[in-house]
Parts: structure tokens; C-alpha cells; sequence
């Protein structure tokens, strides 16, 4: 965590502190930001990976059969591991808001 140290004095102009508090509240939601597409993206991430565990239950509950494999496990495997927004909620929203605004 950063820590400023603002010494206000006669001499100091409420310039500075206007500064530092808009630089802060700044960061601060950059901050949160970072923090919700971090989140976003381990949700993805597990969400790819209980798909293909939910395969592998279902194939053994099947007795063999693998048919649904063939849907699940591809889509599991390109959530776990792509780089691309694919759930739909409302960061996903925000996220597209934004571009479209020019605010990213």
C-alpha cells in the first residue's frame, strides 16, 4: 500500500492536496478495476474447469458413454485457458460499456 505524507504549512496551496486527493481516488479505482477483471477471470477459470469435471461425473454416471464430451470438453478447455472475456454478466457489460464510450 502507498502511504503519502502531505505536510500542510502556510506556504502549502490547496492545489496539492486537490492533487493528491484526485490522484488517489484515481488509483483507487484503477485499483478496484484490476481487482474485478482479476475476478472475473478465476471465475471463467473455474467455471471451464467444474465443466470438464462435470464431464467426467457424467461419462462415469453414463456407464461410458462419451457423447456429451464432445461439447463439454472443448468449451470447458477454452474457458480455462483463453485470454477473451466469454461470460456474459455485468462487468463483462460494464467492460463493454466502457470500450464502446472511449473511457479504456
Amino acid at each position: 500500500m502507498r502511504h503519502t505524507v502531505i505536510i500542510c504549512t502556510d506556504t502549502t496551496t490547496g492545489d496539492a492536496l486537490a492533487y493528491y486527493l484526485e490522484s488517489r481516488r484515481r488509483w483507487e479505482h484503477w485499483e478496484r478495476r484490476r481487482q474485478q477483471r482479476r475476478w472475473y477471470f478465476i471465475k471463467q477459470r473455474l467455471s471451464g474447469i467444474f465443466l470438464i469435471v462435470l464431464t467426467m461425473i457424467s461419462i462415469k454416471l453414463l456407464d461410458g458413454d462419451a457423447t456429451i464430451a464432445l461439447i463439454t470438453v472443448p468449451l470447458g478447455l477454452y474457458l480455462a485457458f483463453t485470454k477473451e472475456m466469454c461470460i456474459v454478466n455485468e462487468f463483462y457489460w460494464q467492460t463493454k460499456e466502457r470500450r464502446h464510450n472511449g473511457d479504456i
